[in-house]
């Protein structure tokens, strides 16, 4: 609040610094030049507003203090400005000049900004060499026995943690071949877990050696009394953080692991990088975390910032040619990996990353390196706390995707008892699950992408998260995913219980007006939940759904009228649903087609009639139905016998013929015995014998068949003729002849079994 205060009397002051020569020239020149402010305490309460402006905090503070200060103070008469379109008039013919002197200004200052931060870079780099210049013309000397005792004492305390951490190592290899060959033989979740708890078992080897270090530098040098020095905390520290960064960059390659390695190196790529930036590990934290605070102890700040900023920038040289190098390596290396993906997406974006990885490796470098000399007090921790959070944001990142894409690939897999009693539920999942785990995995891609910018400094997520435009962005957009998913899941659950209820099991049967109503109602369900939940979802997210209503009602009114013959069709069929008139599977007669249903909408029956073709009829064109499928069915057996055939064996043979019939599998979907009509007409050739057998409904056609055959077989074996058509031909008189003998009696020819030249009239005794 001091500060404040400050700022404001600084603020207070150069205001009325500016007004005095106004002043001076209204009351007539009288007031001197040298009652302005001192230019020096300008200059001071000029940074210390920046310094204000540029805290948000401090900057908000600044206005309510200004606010408070104003009070309820209303402005002058003169100075109230008249409201209307008058008074917008002037600026609106200035605001275009203004906005380009603006952006042409703030381009300038932009580009000044960036030139003054290149010369103050310059000019921090040539101060941090010039230690280095004093050392060499002794300027500053240098305490050789302060260095050859700090020498000693970091080289055991170094050789004590180290024979701690190999000696932990070779107890924990003991470990690692049974953990590989779980992670070989099982799943990405399992290779993710095991590749967790081994750099969790390499972290403890750390900590061992680390505590080995510290017992060692308790024991020497004064014992446990005198404790640990700054020098041996210092060589322990550099210790354990290059432990820890060791141990992530095996979590990334898995160098000599190639059963755990998540990423897509070979091995000899793996041991290549692994190789690489350990070796850039050591030179920095040995030489950032030992070497510059040995040197700040033993000689001078001097000399430590000028090794600093040489372990710096040969660190950087050092990143930098080996980016150079491996370039077009692993540009390589993600197009032929990208070459085995399946999402187009996926591979688009591998080359991409192919493609311009070294840029932003570039960038990380020389962003590391201004930190480091803009800011080398702090530089480590800004460094370590970025790269550190960075490295665990991608880990976590890369395990969530991976674990998703391989669910994705995978799929649902459902216990076996569940597929049996719900087979369609393993289906459905597999339809929707993918796409939900796809949307998941490219929000894990961006949060990644936003945590490592906020991590950076260059977005500030978490503050918009909390801010109020975060906030309902969040709720609406968030509300609306869990309407989705709700709805997704009533929707799972209609289904799934509807085909519970579609499945036969001990002691119950589906019927087939059950299976078309439960049909029926999954379609309606589908239809209502859908609708509901993007109604639900768009209002959530903002959008006036009343419109929309409102218009689906006009447009459904207007569809009613112009879709009348659609109307028609819904309501006969409902009516032919309630009636339960066709159901899925029957035999059916509509619209003088005959064929077996095989679907029904709500406005339409789909029938497949014995040729094989399919028909569709609209329900407005059913007048009514036929139904072959009701309760029971019959076979009507009509048998043509000839004139003179004994009736009383005929019907013998007819009964015997069932008789035989019922002792086949056609046995059981035969319903009593047979009934016998007796004889039901007198034809041009036969006197037909009709019976009846009643069936189970379906089964009448093949059981007919069935007993053609056997009456076939009983006739033939009892001489029963069965009578086919017959030709008499008559002969006429010729004219020469009239006078003469009539020709012979007329002879009854079978058309069947006569030759062609037998058709000539019979010969008598005279011809």
């Amino acid at each position: 609040m001091k500060i404040l205060r400050c700022c404001l009397f600084a603020l207070m002051t150069m205001m009325l610094a500016g007004l005095a020569p106004v002043l001076a020239q209204e009351s007539g020149g009288q007031a001197p030049a040298q009652e302005q402010a001192p230019p020096a305490d300008v200059e001071q309460a000029s940074q210390a507003l920046i310094k204000v402006l540029n805290d948000p905090e401090s900057r908000a503070a600044l206005i309510d203090l200004l606010q408070k200060s104003t009070g309820n103070g209303q402005p002058a008469e003169g100075d109230r400005q008249v409201p209307g379109n008058e008074a917008a008039i002037p600026v609106e013919g200035i605001s275009q000049p203004l906005q380009q002197e603006n952006f042409a200004l703030r381009i300038g200052e932009y580009t000044r900004v960036l030139v003054d931060d290149a010369g103050y870079l310059l000019e921090q780099a040539m101060r941090s060499l010039n230690g280095l210049v004093l050392v060499a013309r002794g300027d500053i000397p240098v305490k050789w026995d302060r260095v050859e005792d700090i020498a000693i004492q970091v080289g055991i305390v170094l050789l004590a943690a180290y024979l701690g951490f190999f000696a932990s190592q070779l107890i924990a290899k003991a470990l690692y071949p049974r953990m590989s060959l779980y992670a070989r033989y099982g799943g990405g979740l399992t290779r993710s877990f095991i590749l967790v708890l081994t750099s969790v078992v390499d972290a403890v080897t750390v900590g061992v050696g680390w505590a080995v270090g510290n017992a060692a530098a308790l024991a020497s040098f004064g014992g446990i009394n005198a404790g640990v020095t700054l020098q041996e905390s210092l060589a322990l520290n550099a210790f354990f953080i290059l432990g820890m960064a060791n141990v992530s960059l095996r979590f990334i390659f898995a160098p000599g692991r190639p059963e755990l390695r998540l990423l897509p190196f070979t091995d000899e790529s793996s041991l290549y990088w692994y190789g690489r930036l350990r070796l850039f590990m050591y030179w920095m934290v040995f030489g950032l975390f030992l070497a510059v605070p040995i040197a700040n102890v033993a000689v001078s700040f001097v000399l430590g910032n000028a090794l600093r900023f040489l372990v710096v920038l040969l660190g950087m040289i050092y990143l930098l040619v080996l980016v150079h190098q491996n370039r077009h390596r692993v540009n390589e290396g993600a197009r032929d990996y990208a070459e085995h993906l399946q999402s187009a997406l996926a591979k688009r974006a591998l080359v991409l990353v192919g493609q311009l990885w070294h840029l932003a490796a570039y960038g990380y470098i020389a962003a590391v390196f201004i930190i480091w000399v803009t800011r080398p007090f702090d530089a480590t921790t800004i460094i370590l706390r970025a790269t550190g959070l960075s490295i665990l944001t991608i880990m976590a990142g890369m395990a969530i995707s991976l674990v998703v894409t391989k669910a994705i690939k995978g799929g649902i897999r459902l216990p076996d008892d569940l597929n049996r009693t719900l087979p369609a539920l393993q289906s459905r999942l597999n339809a929707f699950v993918p796409r939900l785990l796809k949307f998941i995995r490219f929000a894990v891609f961006l949060m990644t992408v936003l945590l490592l910018l906020e991590i950076w400094g260059l977005l500030t997520v978490a503050e918009w998260l909390v801010s109020e435009a975060g906030v309902q962005l969040l709720s609406s957009y968030g509300s609306a995913f869990l309407v989705l998913l709700v709805a997704f899941m009533i929707w799972l659950a209609v289904m799934s219980w509807v085909d519970l209820r579609l499945q036969s099991r001990s002691g119950y049967i589906v019927t087939a007006r059950e299976r078309t109503l439960f049909q029926l109602f999954r379609n309606a369900s589908t239809v209502v939940i859908v609708v509901m939940a993007l109604l639900l979802s768009l209002s959530e997210v903002g959008v006036d759904i009343g419109p929309l209503i409102a218009g689906a009602g006009v447009v459904g009114l207007a569809i009613s009228f112009g879709a009348q013959t659609l109307v028609k069709d819904i309501i006969t069929g409902a009516f032919i649903q309630v009636e339960n008139a066709i159901n899925e599977g029957d035999v059916v007669t509509v619209a003088g087609i005959t064929g077996t249903v095989e679907g029904i909408t709500v406005r339409s029956v789909r029938m497949r009639d014995i040729d094989g073709t399919t028909h569709i009829i609209p329900f407005s064109s059913v007048d009514m139905v036929s139904n072959f499928m009701r309760g029971f069915s019959y076979h009507v057996a009509l048998i043509g016998v000839a004139y003179d055939t004994n009736i009383t064996h005929a019907k013998d043979a007819m009964l015997e013929a069932f008789r035989r019939l019922k002792e086949t599998d056609f046995g059981p979907k035969i319903i009593g015995d047979f009934e016998m009509h007796g004889v039901t007409n007198f034809g041009a050739s036969s006197i037909d014998i009709r019976g009846r057998i009643k069936t189970v409904p379906g089964d009448q056609w093949g059981v007919g068949r069935a007993y053609n055959e056997f009456v076939k077989q009983v006739f033939d074996e009892r001489n029963i003729e069965i009578p086919f058509p017959q030709v008499t031909y008559h002969a006429a008189t010729p004219p020469f002849v009239e006078d003469g003998d009539k020709p012979k009696q007329r002879k009854k020819v079978d058309v069947s079994s006569t030759q062609l030249e037998d058709d000539a009239p019979a010969e008598d005794g005279e011809n």
